[in-house]
């Protein structure tokens, strides 16, 4: 008789167990996820092959901006551009028309800053002729007519070839400046 009833209790308990199992939803059998993923912001609107231009109080044309996909993001104020290429015109041509190509960027819309990421080119002519920057990363400032580099910087004039870890280009003085493990070659006149 006790056998008897260790075994109805085992199948009651087992048949019990098997009910418990099958109404159970699938998400309780899985692991609690201990890190989420941050939701990334979606873009308010997005464009493509966009030419933008930007003109001075008397009309004259002061910048320009080519890109093939450019997203707006208003929570962010900013702009993601995709092979983004922007000029500066100046007027005159006192300064010269200065010039970057890069795979990706962005444009901050309070402070006025262009940066570019990703195989940035810059290019712009002054008196010895035409000087180009390559680097990994370029930030343009709008206000101040400040541009700075960073990554692999390589600064190549018509008698020079300069490469550093950053480089700062006040076009309005026009002074600049490389820093950190600069190397150069100079060829004389």
């Amino acid at each position: 008789m006790i056998k008897q009833f260790l075994l109805m209790a085992g199948l009651i308990v087992v048949t019990g167990s098997f009910l418990l199992l099958w109404d159970s939803p699938p998400e309780s059998f899985l692991r609690p996820e201990n890190s989420k993923v941050e939701q990334l912001p979606t873009a308010d609107s997005y464009m493509r092959n966009i030419k933008a231009f930007i003109f001075s109080a008397d009309g004259a044309k002061k910048y320009s901006l080519e890109a093939s996909e450019m997203s707006f993001f208003s929570g962010l104020s900013e702009l993601k551009l995709s092979q983004p290429v922007f000029m500066t015109h100046s007027a005159n041509n006192q300064n010269g028309e200065f010039k970057v190509r890069a795979n990706n960027g962005t444009v901050f819309k309070k402070t006025q800053i262009f940066e570019f990421n990703g195989d940035v080119n810059a290019n712009w002519d002054n008196i010895a002729g035409n000087t180009a920057i390559e680097a990994d990363r370029l930030s343009y400032s709008i206000e101040k007519d400040v541009a700075s580099a960073s990554g692999g910087v390589k600064l190549t004039s018509p008698n020079s070839k300069i490469s550093g870890d950053s480089l700062l280009a006040n076009f309005e003085t026009k002074v600049l400046k490389i820093e950190s493990r600069v190397r150069g070659t100079h060829d004389s006149i």
